[in-house]
């Protein structure tokens, strides 16, 4: 019977709450500035605010109260206007130049002013022929239709370090869906550590009818750096999912498959790389987090640029 009054005693005293009183240091609240700065299309920036980690989480960090301005090459000065549709969003009509650079510069009332490091948006993009081999058995997901994407970076540039990002689409009769890919057993790129991440970027939105709202849409990115590359002759390949159903029973078919190359610029794959190896779930337990990256002086968030093209996949 003690015993049993024992083990009850050490029962409540492991189930009882105790406060930590930790010391978690914050610098104030700060601007948080992101942007993609994209070679063709207007200009776009999203302004927020950081909180304390202690204490209730606000329900809106988004900041519409901002003077936003891009310096263009050192001279021209371009004011956003906020977007009275969307809150935190500022944006410009003027359309960004592959070749210049940009400094975003943003300040609020009660807030520290905020400026990204100089992003020089990229002038020249990759020379790629695509070769596609229809429904092959994939190295893995056996029950979906894949084919087989053999890449040929024909003209590089050894002396100049580029980052690339990949992103496949299948085009149906009445929608347009990321295609799931993946590298080959043989894809040297994406077999390298250091060489390749793999990010998502939301590309279009659709309604749901189920759930009665609008949902996002993303897609898987794969990044690489362009030293990774292979000798022009040797394809780097990738399985792609271009159809819906069972490969082995009449599958529905994509009418068209496509293929978005990006030039983005070193933040951007260094931040995609160091976000996709952050800890998750029980794994928060027990490994330390990676510490994010930044290119905004005096703030945080990340200002990057790209340049880009679509190619079809015949």
């Amino acid at each position: 019977m003690k015993f049993i009054f024992f083990l009850l005693l050490l029962f409540v005293a492991g189930c009882k709450v105790t406060d930590l009183n930790l010391d978690i240091p914050y610098a104030g609240d700060k601007l948080v500035l992101w942007g993609k700065l994209k070679a063709g299309a207007p200009i776009r920036i999203q302004l927020t605010k950081t909180f304390n980690p202690v204490g209730a989480i606000p329900k809106d960090v988004t900041v519409s109260n901002a003077k936003v301005e891009i310096i263009v090459d050192g001279k021209e000065s371009i004011e956003l206007s906020s977007l009275a549709s969307e809150k935190g969003i500022y944006v410009s009509d003027r359309v960004i130049q592959a070749g210049a650079t940009y400094i975003v510069k943003a300040s609020a009332p009660m807030l520290p002013a905020a400026e990204s490091a100089p992003v020089l948006v990229p002038l020249e993009l990759p020379d790629v022929i695509a070769v596609r081999t229809r429904n092959v058995p994939g190295e893995i997901n056996h029950q979906t239709a894949q084919d087989l994407v053999s890449l040929y970076f024909t003209k590089q540039k050894p002396e100049t370090e580029s980052y690339y990002t990949l992103t496949f689409l299948s085009y149906y009769e009445k929608d347009t869906i990321p295609a799931y890919s993946y590298g080959a057993t043989d894809n040297i790129p994406a077999k390298e550590e250091d060489c390749h991440t793999w990010a998502t970027e939301v590309i279009s939105t659709y309604y749901n009818e189920v759930l009665g709202r609008t949902l996002d849409r993303s897609a898987s990115l794969f990044l690489m750096k362009s030293k990774c590359l292979p000798d022009p002759k040797t394809a780097i390949k990738f399985y792609v999912e271009t159809g819906k159903g069972d490969p082995q029973r009449d599958p529905l078919w994509a009418s068209k498959v496509t293929m978005r190359i990006e030039v983005v610029t070193k933040e951007a794959f260094d931040y995609a790389k160091i976000e996709y190896d952050q800890p998750e779930g029980v794994d928060l337990l027990v490994l330390p987090p990676q510490r994010a990256l930044t290119n905004i002086k005096n703030g945080y968030g990340l200002i990057f640029a790209s340049n880009e093209k679509v190619i079809d996949i015949p």
